[in-house]
């Protein structure tokens, strides 16, 4: 099956793949855009360069099969990153005019058109939760001033009567044009290395986004639950959100919707349902120390909080 030609795509989807427990989900998600997405797309895998040779053969069968893209990204954040390895998927180049960054834990659940999520002079993203990093205004203030920024007027109201700068989802990202990415990724490079904002990790890239969004002149669409729905969800979701978010294996597993999931790998894949393909990558992949329980992050995180983090002063 050839998916797309991809100097033809009018849109680019783009995840993170990795060795391990990390290449089902990437395999369960491209399999669900090839059967629901109704735009001219391109599908791109993106990879740590030197993890890339550990991917296991099943999946770069997977990938050659249906004319997904892999290609090696070196991120180069001062502390060990895995949320941002991301952000330098997002700025590498490609063909299609518009991109769609997705987390890999995701997939789609019905038929859709993913360019309704774009806007011309926008990015397109979820709102944050109030979980999410900045809950005052004064926080983000500290984030505009890493690459110095004023805060812009804009604010956020959340339901539990939060009310903060605006700040969308890194798990759902939208946007035209081939330079936003390469702005996201050096928005995050900037504030890391200032640290103006206090305990930046490990939301950075969500602290980035709307940052890299006014430096580029654009304005933030907030759209609808659907596209990037997490937590509980019920059978009826299967008539109201289209991209669903699950985070973690045993939560899919459990769910009633996983049936969805299993259908999407027999259709696509030499998997027989959802346990057999993550028994397999269980088994049988590469499962490199800094891709399992991204071994040395918190360290290296707590230990450079406590050195350089700067408290934010008006």
């Amino acid at each position: 099956m050839t998916l797309i030609h991809h100097d033809k795509a009018e849109l680019a989807c783009v995840f993170m793949v990795e060795p391990g427990n990390y290449e089902w989900p990437a395999i369960l998600l491209a399999s669900s855009l090839m059967a629901f997405t109704a735009d001219d797309l391109a599908l791109h895998a993106y990879c740590r360069s030197h993890l890339i040779d550990q991917l296991h053969p099943e999946t770069l069968r997977f990938f050659e099969r249906h004319g997904i893209q892999l290609a090696p990204i070196s991120p180069e954040f001062e502390v060990p990153y895995p949320q941002g390895n991301k952000l330098y998927a997002c700025a590498a180049t490609r063909a299609a005019p518009a991109t769609i960054l997705f987390d890999r834990d995701m997939f789609m659940l019905q038929p859709a058109f993913l360019g309704d999520a774009l806007r011309v002079g926008a990015v397109s993203g979820r709102p944050t939760g109030d979980w999410m990093w900045g809950k005052t205004v004064d926080a983000w203030r500290a984030a505009y001033a890493s690459v110095d920024m004023e805060l812009p007027r804009g604010r956020l109201a959340r339901p539990s009567g939060s009310y903060v700068a605006p700040s969308m989802s890194a798990g759902f990202v939208a946007y035209h044009g081939d330079q936003f990415g390469k702005i996201w990724r050096d928005a995050a490079l900037a504030i890391e290395a200032r640290r103006l904002a206090k305990g930046i990790y490990p939301t950075l890239d969500q602290i980035s986004l709307p940052v890299a969004t006014h430096l580029a002149g654009l304005k933030m669409n907030m759209i609808d639950v659907k596209w990037n729905k997490a937590v509980a969800i019920k059978p009826q979701a299967l008539r109201n959100v289209i991209c669903y978010h699950y985070q973690k294996a045993q939560t899919l597993l459990g769910l009633p919707i996983s049936w969805v999931a299993d259908e999407l790998l027999r259709d696509f894949t030499e998997f027989d349902g959802l346990e057999n393909m993550i028994a397999f990558y269980d088994e049988h992949s590469a499962k490199p120390a800094d891709v399992i329980h991204n071994a040395g992050f918190q360290r290296a995180v707590i230990a450079k909080q406590r050195a350089v983090d700067i408290p934010h002063e008006r």
